[in-house]
C-alpha cells in the first residue's frame, strides 16, 4: 500500500452513519416492483433525487433508451410417456418467444454444458434438459448447435431464480444483434427436474416448452448525484442498481439506502476528490445497459477524471456473516485493509459461484468502465454459496425470487457494509494522493500470462512482454517513490495534481490491458471470463484442425501486440512524470 493515504479521517464519517435513515430508505422502497421501465421504477428514481436534494446533493434524472427484455409467461409440459405440467416453470431475459402452442420437440439431458459436450449429444431439434442456472454461455451453445429449446433444471429447492442470458453487454450495436440467443429458455423447478430425470432415464420423453418474452426498447431513468471535490476535478464512482426483480429488497433497495447515506455523509463535508451516485437502470433484464450507457455518454469526462468504481449490490442480508470481495490489483492492499479494519466482519477467502471467486472482477455487477479507466472495487456480506441459505451465489436463498422482501434485510449487517464503503470513499476522496499502486497491475499483467500459456494450442515465447514488464515495474515503483515523497513532504497543489494525473494515465493503459480485448470504447462481452481474454484458447486444443489453430495464432498475435503497445504507453507514461518531477 501507498503511504499517505488518509486511514483516519474515515473513522469520524463512520461514527456519523445513520441507521434510522438506512431503515428510512429501505421502507420507502420496500412494496415497490421495479421493473425497468415501469411506474415503480420510476417512483424509486424519483424519491432517490428528491432525498439527494434534500441531503444537498447536486441531482437529476438522466433518461436513455435501451434494450430491455422482459419474461412474461412460461410453461412446460410433457406429453410422452405421460402428461404432465409443470405451470410454476419461468422464462428468462432475452429467451426467444414461442408461439401461442409452443415449441414440441423430444428432449435430451446433458450434464455440464461444454463444446465437447454439446457435440457429442444428439441436441439439433431437441429440447435440451440442463441443471443450473440459465445463463449465455450453455445457451449459446445449445442455439449454435440447433436446439429447439433449453429447459434449466433450478438448483435450489423450492425456488426458481430470474436470469438473463444475453452476452451482450448492454443495448447492442447493429453488429451485436445477431449475437442474442434465439430459442426459447425455461427454467422449472428443482422437484420437476428430477421427475424429467427419472423419465429421460427409463425412455424418450417429449416436451412442449412455451415462453413470452417482451423485447424492446424503453425509455429509463438514470438517477445521478454529484458531489464536487474542494481540491481536484477528480471523482469516485458510486454505483448500484435502482431496477429490480419483483420487490427486489435486498437486490437492490438496500444498495440504494446505502448509496444514499454515503451521499449524506460526505455532501457534510468538503471532500478533496468528487463523488458520483449513479442508479443503474436495466441491470436485471438489460445486461447492465444503465451502467453502460453512462458509460459511453461520459466515456471521455469518465477517462479524464474517474478514479474508481465501487458496485454495491446485495447489502444488508440476513444471515450474512462474512465479506465476499472482488477488485482490481492496484487496489487490492487498500481494499482488503478497509474490509479488516472498518467492519467486524471476516473475509471469504476462496469462495467461489456463478459470480466468480474472491479475486478478480468479472462480467457481472455493472462492470461497465474498464474501457474507462476506472479501478474496480466490489464486496458485502454473503452467505455460504451453494448451500439452502446461501443459495446459489451466496445472496441468500430468495435472491432473483418474489421472496426477496423487506424480512430479508439485516440492519446490522448494512451498517457494516456501510461503514466499509464510508471507508473506501474517504480513503480515495480524502488522501492527498490515491491509493491506487499499479505495480501490482503490472504483477498482475506478468502472471495472467503465464495462466494463460496453458490454455494455448501452441507455445509461445513472451519474452518481449516479460521485458517490458520487468522494465515498467521498477519505473513505476520509482514513480510510487516520487509520489509518496511529494505526499509527505507536503509539496505544492502542482506536485499533488501531477501525481495524480501520472496514476490516472497508467490506469487508462494498464486496466483496459489487462480486462479488455476489445477497443476501450467497446464493453467485452458479458460471458465466461478471465483477464488478456485475447491470448486464452477459445476451445481450441492440439487436436484441432490446422486451419482452426492457425486462426488461432492470428488472434494471439493481434492480442500480444495489443498488450505489448499498452505497456510500451504506460512505459512513456511513467518516464515522462520521472523527467519532469525525480529528483
Amino acid at each position: 500500500m501507498l503511504t499517505p493515504i488518509d486511514r483516519t479521517t474515515e473513522r469520524e464519517v463512520i461514527e456519523a452513519i445513520d441507521g434510522s435513515e438506512l431503515e428510512r430508505h429501505v421502507d420507502a422502497l420496500s412494496d415497490l416492483t421495479r421493473v425497468a421501465g415501469t411506474s415503480g421504477e420510476r417512483i424509486a428514481s424519483e424519491y432517490i433525487v428528491d432525498t439527494l436534494d434534500s441531503y444537498g446533493v447536486d441531482a437529476e434524472i438522466l433518461e436513455h433508451e435501451s434494450y430491455v427484455s422482459v419474461p412474461e409467461d412460461a410453461g412446460v409440459e410433457v406429453t410422452v410417456p405421460t402428461a404432465r405440467r409443470f405451470d410454476d416453470a419461468i422464462t428468462v431475459s432475452f429467451s426467444a418467444s414461442t408461439p401461442p402452442g409452443g415449441v414440441h420437440a423430444e428432449a435430451v439431458r446433458l450434464g455440464e454444458v461444454t463444446p465437447e459436450t454439446v457435440r457429442a449429444t444428439p441436441v439439433r431439434g431437441r429440447i435440451a434438459v440442463v441443471e443450473g442456472l440459465p445463463t449465455p454461455d450453455p445457451v449459446g451453445l445449445l442455439d449454435d448447435a440447433g436446439a429447439a429449446g433449453v429447459v434449466f433444471v433450478s438448483p435450489t429447492e423450492g425456488h426458481l431464480h430470474e436470469m438473463i442470458v444475453s452476452p451482450v453487454w448492454g443495448t447492442p450495436t447493429p453488429s451485436q444483434v445477431d449475437d442474442f440467443p434465439d430459442i426459447p429458455v425455461a427454467e422449472v423447478s428443482k422437484e420437476a427436474g428430477e421427475w424429467l430425470g427419472e423419465k429421460l432415464d427409463s425412455g424418450p420423453v417429449e416436451l412442449t416448452v412455451r415462453t413470452s418474452v417482451t423485447t424492446e426498447l424503453r425509455t429509463l431513468p438514470c438517477p445521478v448525484g454529484r458531489i464536487d471535490g474542494s481540491g481536484s476535478d477528480r471523482y469516485f464512482v458510486v454505483g448500484n442498481h435502482v431496477d429490480s426483480w419483483h420487490e427486489g429488497v435486498t437486490d437492490n433497495a438496500t444498495a440504494v439506502a446505502t448509496t444514499l447515506e454515503l451521499a449524506r455523509l460526505f455532501a457534510e463535508r468538503e471532500p478533496k476528490r468528487g463523488l458520483v451516485f449513479g442508479f443503474w437502470s436495466a441491470h436485471s433484464t438489460g445486461r447492465y445497459a444503465g451502467s453502460a450507457w453512462y458509460a459511453d455518454e461520459y466515456w471521455n469526462d469518465l477517462r479524464e477524471n474517474g478514479v474508481a468504481y465501487l458496485h454495491i449490490d446485495l447489502p444488508g442480508l440476513n444471515g450474512a456473516d462474512s465479506l465476499w470481495f472482488q477488485h482490481m490489483a492496484e487496489l487490492e492492499d487498500e481494499h482488503l485493509d478497509a474490509m479488516r479494519t472498518a467492519t467486524d466482519f471476516d473475509l471469504r477467502e476462496g469462495d467461489d459461484s456463478w459470480l466468480g471467486s474472491s479475486d478478480r472482477p468479472a462480467r457481472n455487477s455493472d462492470q461497465s468502465f474498464w474501457g474507462t479507466g476506472l479501478s474496480s472495487l466490489l464486496s458485502g456480506g454473503r452467505l455460504d454459496p451453494g448451500t439452502e441459505e446461501g443459495g446459489p451465489i451466496g445472496g441468500g436463498w430468495w435472491w432473483h425470487t418474489p421472496a426477496d422482501t423487506r424480512d430479508k434485510v439485516d440492519f446490522d449487517v448494512l451498517h457494516e457494509e456501510t461503514k466499509l464503503y464510508v471507508a473506501l470513499a474517504a480513503r480515495i476522496c480524502e488522501s492527498p494522493v490515491l491509493p491506487h499502486d499499479y505495480t501490482a497491475t503490472v504483477d498482475d499483467i506478468e502472471e495472467t500470462l503465464s495462466d494463460a500459456t496453458e490454455t494455448l494450442s501452441f507455445d509461445v515465447d513472451f519474452a518481449p512482454e516479460r521485458e517490458r514488464i520487468e522494465r515498467l515495474r521498477g519505473t513505476i515503483e520509482r514513480v510510487n517513490d516520487v509520489i509518496e515523497g511529494a505526499a509527505e513532504e507536503a509539496e505544492g497543489a502542482g506536485s499533488l495534481a501531477a501525481a495524480e494525473d501520472v496514476q490516472v494515465a497508467l490506469g487508462n493503459v494498464l486496466i483496459p490491458a489487462l480486462y479488455m480485448d476489445r477497443p476501450p470504447y467497446e464493453q467485452e462481452p458479458a460471458v465466461a471470463y478471465a483477464p488478456l481474454p485475447g491470448l486464452r484458447s477459445d476451445g481450441i486444443n492440439a487436436g484441432s484442425s490446422a486451419q482452426q489453430q492457425c486462426f488461432e495464432r492470428v488472434s494471439v498475435r493481434r492480442s500480444r501486440n495489443r498488450v505489448i503497445h499498452h505497456l510500451d504507453r504506460a512505459q512513456r507514461i511513467a518516464d515522462r512524470f520521472l523527467d519532469e518531477h525525480e529528483d
